[in-house]
């Protein structure tokens, strides 16, 4: 992560009083940024595939998701925060193959709070913080559950980004990983998130490993498998260390 406060508070003034100019910057910003993750978001996403984006925030993914499965898919969007939540019906209005849903994704159906970032509408949290705006209360979701009443039918694709409160969401979906073998998932790779929210990031590639699942860092047009050594040696990385991951079978 390359925080530049500056932009930062700029960014969050635009984002409160006025949207369409932050939702514009914010999108250049990413296609530029994240442009080796969509590229291969485009590369691995089949016309029909079923896809979650956790953690959809505003939008901007959900767009990309829904251009990439084309009207023969579907995307499952979630998003806690009830103003991200706000911005992300009115980014994604009229576009039929998605489906949203205004809660965080958990290990079970429950009642759990969202603290609310001060600096950054993409970095509230579902676990204690210390410096935080306010907190609202939100129903939490577990992907099984929703697999088995039929809400979603099937998943193909995972694109997730809940600052370090992914392992928690992935104990709630552990059915729809046992059973998948062509499942892919794109995630958010943070040790010290994973920290704060009570696990780590050796946990995290445990919990994977134990279901025949391996992780690859994304690296331009190049996939590299990421190393038990490697999750260990930098298991204590500080804040600013973080990155995506492809999470699969082989």
């Amino acid at each position: 992560m390359d925080f530049n406060y500056t932009k930062i508070k700029l960014g969050n003034l635009l984002y409160k009083y006025c949207f369409p100019l932050y939702n514009l910057s914010y999108s250049k910003f990413k296609l530029k940024n994240d442009k080796t993750e969509i590229e291969l978001l485009k590369k691995i996403i089949t016309p029909g595939d079923y896809i979650l984006d956790i953690g959809a925030n505003i939008g901007f993914y959900a767009k990309l998701l829904s251009k990439f499965t084309t009207d023969k898919g579907k995307v499952f969007c979630f998003e806690p925060d009830s103003l991200n939540f706000k911005y992300l019906k009115k980014t994604t209005e009229g576009i039929e193959n998605i489906m949203l849903f205004n809660n965080a994704v958990s290990d079970k159906t429950d009642l759990i709070k969202v603290y609310r970032s001060k600096l950054l509408n993409v970095d509230h949290r579902t676990y204690p913080v210390n410096n935080y705006d306010s907190v609202e209360e939100i129903t939490s979701v577990s992907i099984d559950e929703l697999i088995k009443d039929q809400t979603i039918p099937k998943v193909n694709i995972i694109k997730i980004d809940i600052q370090g409160y992914e392992l928690t969401a992935f104990n709630g979906m552990k059915q729809l990983l046992s059973s998948s073998d062509d499942l892919k998932i794109i995630a958010e790779y943070w040790p010290h998130g994973f920290k704060r929210a009570g696990t780590s990031a050796i946990a995290f590639y445990d919990f994977f490993n134990e279901l025949g699942y391996f992780f690859y860092l994304i690296d331009n047009n190049t996939l590299t498998k990421i190393t038990k050594g490697y999750i260990v040696e930098n298991n204590d990385k500080p804040f600013e260390f973080s990155f995506n991951v492809l999470i699969q079978k082989d």
